[in-house]
């Protein structure tokens, strides 16, 4: 089968690409997005802080799917192992999904506590690699604070 162009068709066509591609000019906008944050900007990128926060924050993702995996996989065996009933070899096919997730948690808890050992080693003090933020209390009224304990006297204190 023979195809046929128009010559009328095509010779638009090309007409309209070359007339987009000359008169095409480049633009930069200043947009801000912050959501990704300095993602498109060059800061970092000499003496490598950039790739090591990509890592850290690829890690991070790793284990908060591989989290999510753990529970799922774990939920998964326990109800097999419920709705087994008698059946011996799906309850040993639940046992073996739970176990499988548990050595998913320890493989998970273990890289976090060889890559929090490893970056004490390499930077000590001066650098946590892995930038913990434990969640705070948001309303500071219900809470109570130490050092007024300590200067009320209150039980509890070596006063």
């Amino acid at each position: 089968m023979k195809l046929r162009f128009n010559k009328k068709i095509v010779s638009a066509t090309l007409l309209s690409l070359f007339v987009f591609l000359i008169f095409t000019t480049t633009s930069h906008a200043a947009v801000t997005n912050p959501v990704i944050g300095n993602l498109g900007t060059s800061e970092g990128t000499q003496d490598g802080s950039k790739f090591v926060n990509y890592a850290v924050y690829l890690w991070k993702v790793s284990i908060n799917l591989g989290a999510l995996a753990v529970i799922v996989f774990f939920l998964m065996g326990a109800f097999e192992w419920i709705t087994a009933g008698s059946d011996s070899k799906k309850t040993e096919t639940a046992r073996s999904r739970m176990t499988n997730a548990v050595i998913g948690l320890v493989i998970l808890v273990s890289s976090f506590t060889i890559l929090s050992f490893v970056s004490k080693i390499f930077f000590g003090n001066d650098f946590d690699l892995l930038k913990l933020t434990l969640p705070t209390q948001l309303d500071g009224d219900s809470s109570i604070n130490i050092q007024d304990n300590k200067a009320t006297g209150a039980p509890g204190t070596n006063k």
